[in-house]
């Protein structure tokens, strides 16, 4: 779980103990069916810590759902920025994305399939501002390489449709207990996918 700096030498520790065993109760139950009281039995804060920390409990959603999409997007672009050439950059893209979610089964599972309508109003304004800068760099990145024909002129939504579509498709089923394939044993062929279906035509490679 990335964490973030807070005043007090015990601050971090405590903060993170709220997040862990929110998450296990938001999993179990849904943010609407958890109540602070759930989260302080699991987690042995009290109240007052858990509100001072979070403020409520769609703070606590939101502080999950926002710090896991921080990590995961950075590790993204650091995919892409040490990429060589367009396919390792694709390929990695897709990596990434996969082993990210097999790293934080738990989180990925909130995050994919635990959204309600109370965490989407938390986290509406930064998500749209995080979401600006994420794919605005994923764009810069992309720009050069449609420029000069290794990568198909596409919309950001059907890019990422192609790039990532099929193995976030493939993570929720694993996630939500439909399949025992994790997504990292079909990384291979899901990142030749991905770059197939984003060039021009012939592999320019």
């Amino acid at each position: 779980m990335p964490q973030a700096s807070a005043a007090g030498a015990h601050s971090p520790s405590r903060r993170d103990a709220i997040l862990d065993a929110a998450l296990v109760e938001f999993n179990a139950k849904g943010v609407a069916g958890t109540s602070i009281a759930d989260i302080r039995r699991r987690s042995g804060a009290s109240v007052g810590s858990i509100y001072h920390h979070f403020g409520d409990k769609e703070g606590i959603a939101a502080a999950l759902h926002l710090e896991g999409l921080i990590d995961y997007q950075g590790g993204f672009l650091a995919a892409l920025t040490s990429a060589r050439g367009a396919r390792d950059g694709v390929e990695r893209g897709v990596r990434h994305h996969v082993q990210w979610i097999a790293r934080h089964p738990d989180l990925a599972r909130f995050m994919l399939l635990g959204r309600d309508a109370g965490l989407t109003l938390a986290t509406e304004r930064p998500l749209r501002e995080l979401n600006r800068r994420f794919f605005g760099a994923v764009q810069r990145w992309v720009a050069p390489l449609v420029g000069n024909g290794e990568l198909r002129e596409l919309s950001p939504e059907v890019l990422t449709a192609l790039w990532i579509g099929p193995s976030q498709e493939l993570a929720r089923h694993w996630l939500a207990g439909r399949t025992r394939v994790n997504p990292t044993e079909a990384a291979p062929v899901l990142a030749e996918a991905a770059w197939k279906s984003m060039t021009p035509g012939d592999d320019p490679t």
